[in-house]
């Protein structure tokens, strides 16, 4: 038995890295990088909405074609346009073709932080280049046909038009934006690091927590359809409708994807009679997306998202029972604790490694903030339902904004507190692995009451110490 499942796994590895090369655009034979010379003629395909920057709307677009040494001929990359600010790039749409002769260059981390490489980032995103287009630096070459992605980002478009008539002040209807849909071109830096600072970035970063609270509001309205097979298979393509729909009009993200397939494999399984088991239930989801898209793996909401649900999974029923209070108050506030502890434990390391720092008031401002932003999300889905009537309108989005308003100032107020966060951790891969390898040890010890985790807790601790020792010497 243990040859056949380490069969398995080198079989699951060959085979991943078999659909790592054949998705990476740079081992295909019409790579753009081999068929492109200074002054050749490109034609490409935007697949994303026009964003405004101070100087350029910017927009992700993928090659098609390039006219190279007089021929045309196919060619395959991400590019990344930057369009001057004028009126002919607000003529552009998601789907159009555009042809261009502009030079094209690489990626490069000339304007980023040394912490963050960027072309790292690009390229786990199979986007290698770059490339400005000034005044009649383009043509508009095809307008764009009607497809799912274009009626998608007009229904986005058209939640933001609602929104910004809603809601009238610029720093609740950012906020309103990013946490309905995932929109945070609009959202002030300060605000987006007071959030991160104070461990609560997750509000405004579309993920399960968003697509939970759908579901949960799905499940109580489609009661009424009843329980007869038929009708349960009715109210499950309805919420896989919405469910899908919400994820893709959000852009897609990692973790929205993540916790859509994992609703996916629970209304299903529940759809056919089959009993649900939450931890297969996570892991074919990662599988599946993996499939569809390995340089998933490297990315960072995906990385929170799988740890923060494994952590909750696993930890939350043994946290939760630390303490018992008979007041129903009390011990829902511990339950909400509890969860936000145990959603920690595992994303502790990535978090420490990727941003080099630790929110440490988190219990307090997620506390007090998830709840409230619930109460946001559904308000907002109530202004979408309402957006027809100019008064109610009105209503709702002057008590949104009021709502949001009071969540913004609970984040800056906590994030002036002095000690609410730690700076500057420096953890390098072999050190997170550690520490992933301590926290095993510990629960091992602590859950399991077994003296070889106990050990192990010490073992890894002075090996922590003697790395830590010798990069001082």
């Amino acid at each position: 038995m243990p040859m056949a499942g380490i069969s398995i796994q080198l079989l699951l590895f060959v085979f991943g890295i078999g659909i790592y090369n054949q998705q990476d655009l740079r081992k295909k034979a019409d790579w753009l990088g081999y068929h492109y010379n200074k002054n050749d003629t490109i034609i490409a395909i935007i697949q994303e909405p026009l964003i405004k920057k101070r100087k350029t709307w910017k927009a992700l677009a993928t090659v098609v074609s390039v006219k190279h040494l007089g021929k045309w001929m196919e060619a395959k990359s991400n590019i990344l346009l930057y369009i001057k600010n004028d009126s002919t790039a607000l003529q552009l749409n998601t789907g159009d073709e555009i042809k261009f002769q502009e030079q094209i260059q690489q990626i490069s981390n000339h304007f980023n932080n040394d912490k963050f490489n960027y072309i790292r980032y690009c390229s786990f995103q199979q986007i290698f280049f770059q490339v400005y287009l000034p005044d009649a630096g383009f043509i508009q070459y095809k307008k764009a046909t009607s497809s799912l992605k274009f009626y998608l980002y007009k229904t986005r478009n058209t939640i933001l038009q609602i929104l910004k008539e809603a809601i009238p002040k610029q720093a609740e209807q950012s906020v309103a934006e990013a946490l309905l849909i995932g929109y945070k071109e609009d959202l002030d830096r300060s605000m987006v690091q007071s959030y991160s600072n104070t461990g609560v970035v997750h509000i405004i970063a579309i993920s399960g927590l968003h697509l939970a609270m759908i579901y949960g509001l799905l499940i109580q309205l489609l009661q009424p359809i009843g329980q007869k097979k038929w009708n349960n298979h009715i109210r499950t393509f309805l919420i896989l409708l919405v469910l899908w729909g919400f994820s893709f009009i959000t852009g897609g993200a990692a973790a929205i994807l993540r916790s859509a397939v994992g609703f996916s494999f629970l209304l299903f399984s529940k759809s056919l009679g089959y009993k649900n088991y939450t931890l297969n239930t996570i892991a074919a989801s990662a599988f599946f997306l993996l499939l569809y898209n390995p340089f998933l793996l490297w990315d960072i909401g995906f990385q929170l998202s799988y740890t923060a649900v494994l952590g909750i999974v696993l930890f939350s029923r043994y946290i939760e029972q630390w303490f018992h209070f008979k007041n129903k108050i009390l011990q829902l506030v511990w339950q909400i604790n509890s969860i936000t502890i145990s959603a920690q434990i595992l994303t502790l390391p990535i978090v420490l490694y990727q941003f080099h720092q630790f929110p440490n008031l988190f219990l307090f401002t997620n506390f007090l903030v998830v709840p409230l932003s619930g109460i946001i999300l559904y308000a907002e889905l109530l202004l979408l339902l309402v957006s027809p009537i100019p008064l109610l309108l009105k209503w709702v989005g002057t008590i949104t904004g009021y709502l949001i308003a009071q969540m913004n100032g609970i984040i800056e107020r906590t994030n002036r507190i002095p000690f609410a966060l730690t700076k500057n951790i420096s953890i390098d891969i072999p050190e997170t692995i550690l520490l992933y390898l301590l926290i095993a040890s510990l629960l091992i010890w602590l859950l399991q009451k077994n003296t070889k985790g106990f050990v192990a807790v010490f073992g890894i601790i002075f090996v922590w110490v003697f790395i830590r020792s010798h990069a001082f010497f």
